[in-house]
């Protein structure tokens, strides 16, 4: 199967957890996806797609700083001059807390920490999205962008504890309220976009999953996280837009 006629699918933070295995997953049982892995430490994410290579998946590695603006540009760039159009945006990379400099010489004060995390997993998405729109604009398919969250951010679970969410009262929240946030910066695509069904917004949990995120303390293993994720990579004309799922179902907002 040639290039052109296959779906180009850009992932986040792909070079390990649960973007390495979307990856793995939509190349795996769709031949007709390329997947460019994108991740900011060129030796990790040209071995993770050397790997991926190695067994005969169609992907290619992507150097890509989603807190960047010259290399979120300079990536559309790249993917635009080779391929032409992207049909799947998967935005996954994310930290959970950032206690020290970039470079990990000084401690960073709660404000800073707070303004990293924010950067990274909202900000960053935004310029992403914002950058990669025209390239999906060009795809003849439907248009799929998923956003990776987390049931850690839904206001209904914490706000409600009838609703009995064992994980309610967990104070993680410079990540939980990214996430939060991200939801919202989600659905705001997903209004700007009703109507044209050949666009799908979607927010996908993956679960609590053994990840470097955190710490591998997950309860499932990181390929159970890409299973709703690459459910809404792969949705038709008729799919859904504007939710909040896992792999069981709907998540309250």
């Amino acid at each position: 199967m040639t290039a052109d006629i296959k779906t180009i699918v850009l992932v986040t933070g792909a070079n390990q957890g649960i973007g390495l295995e979307i990856t793995r997953k939509l190349t795996t049982e769709h031949k007709d996806y390329h997947v460019i892995m994108a991740g900011r430490r060129k030796e990790a994410i040209e071995q993770a797609a050397n790997k991926l290579q190695a067994e005969g998946l169609s992907v290619e590695p992507l150097v890509l700083d989603v807190t960047s603006d010259d290399s979120i540009t300079a990536a559309a760039k790249a993917i635009g001059d080779k391929h032409g159009h992207l049909g799947v945006l998967i935005n996954n990379a994310a930290i959970s807390s950032a206690p020290d400099s970039a470079d990990g010489s000084k401690p960073l004060s709660t404000r800073q920490q707070f303004l990293r995390v924010l950067d990274t997993n909202v900000a960053g998405v935004q310029a992403m999205t914002d950058t990669f729109i025209p390239l999906l604009e060009k795809s003849d398919k439907t248009k799929r962008i998923v956003f990776i969250t987390s049931s850690l951010s839904s206001m209904s679970f914490k706000a409600d504890p009838k609703l009995g969410f064992s994980s309610r009262k967990l104070e993680y929240w410079h990540y939980t309220t990214s996430k939060s946030a991200l939801n919202m910066l989600a659905l705001h695509y997903a209004v700007r976009y009703e109507g044209r069904d050949d666009w799908k917004w979607n927010l996908c949990c993956p679960g609590y999953c053994a990840t470097n995120l955190n710490e591998f303390a997950g309860t499932h293993p990181p390929e159970h996280g890409a299973i709703n994720a690459c459910r809404l990579a792969t949705l038709g004309p008729d799919g859904e837009s504007g939710t909040f799922t896992d792999k069981d179902g709907v998540v309250p907002w």
